[in-house]
């Protein structure tokens, strides 16, 4: 394995939000003319949210910055886009660490869908669910209830600046549809995929990776799901040395997942 010096780590990543924000909010300036165009717009648009909450992920693990500050700081700008809080997402993400696929203490346990119609549904709620869900527990403490008020009037803040120069008709059809997409692509393939058999036996059971550098790039490290959930302490770039091919010869490009339920205590 490589290790990556840490001031490299930050630099990279912090570069990469400051160029998802610009780009995500910056294009709403940009009004389509033609459909083809629009569905590219909303496309590109979605990508780069679904890159920021990557980052964000990156935060709730302390590879934004050294110190817990900088992480939160950091954390809430590659969620701006999302236009989603840090707050319920650094509580609940560490309480699915450490409960991974336990019914009622894995707060991402809600992804798991009684028939397909309810995936994209769960994958739009699940950010209001994590308030919701820590809330009905006890968990939200005042502070944090403070820094959700604050957090919600710096996006507030934000968009409505967005409002003023663009118009409701454009932000809406710019970011509504984007940020469905970017719900399914998130949830779907990298929280529901990755933890197919919900496995809480051994912890090499209970989440999966998928093959390939192919859906490292693309997802930024996010496709080395089980190597996260083992080794937390490695940002993004060091999964990179974890990264295995497909064992057979079928195409690179077709997603596919490394799936271990047969191992010792699964």
């Amino acid at each position: 394995m490589t290790r990556v010096p840490r001031g490299r780590v930050y630099a990279i990543s912090r570069l990469l939000v400051c160029a998802i924000n610009a780009a995500a909010i910056g294009t709403l300036l940009l009004r389509p003319a033609h459909p083809a165009t629009y569905v590219l717009d909303v496309l590109v648009r979605a990508y780069l949210v679904f890159l920021g909450t990557v980052m964000a992920h990156e935060g709730v693990h302390g590879h934004l910055g050294a110190t817990r500050r900088a992480n939160l700081w950091w954390g809430r700008l590659a969620l701006l886009p999302s236009m989603v809080p840090f707050t319920n997402f650094r509580r609940t993400h560490r309480l699915h660490h450490a409960h991974t696929n336990e019914p009622d203490r894995d707060p991402d346990y809600f992804l798991r869908s009684r028939s397909p119609l309810e995936i994209p549904l769960r994958a739009i709620a699940m950010p209001h669910h994590w308030f919701f869900w820590l809330r009905a527990r006890g968990l939200l403490k005042p502070r944090d209830l403070v820094e959700l008020v604050v957090n919600y009037c710096g996006i507030a803040a934000v968009y409505a600046l967005v409002l003023v120069a663009v118009g409701p008709a454009r932000l809406l059809a710019g970011m509504a549809p984007a940020l469905a997409i970017t719900s399914v692509l998130l949830w779907y393939p990298f929280a529901i995929q990755t933890h197919a058999g919900y496995s809480t036996g051994a912890p090499e059971s209970r989440s999966h990776n998928y093959y390939g550098r192919f859906m490292y790039w693309f997802s930024l490290g996010l496709s080395m799901h089980r190597v996260h959930h083992m080794k937390p302490w490695l940002s993004w770039l060091e999964m990179r040395s974890h990264v295995e091919s497909a064992p057979d010869d079928r195409s690179r490009w077709v997603p596919r997942r490394d799936i271990r339920l047969d191992v010792p205590g699964a």
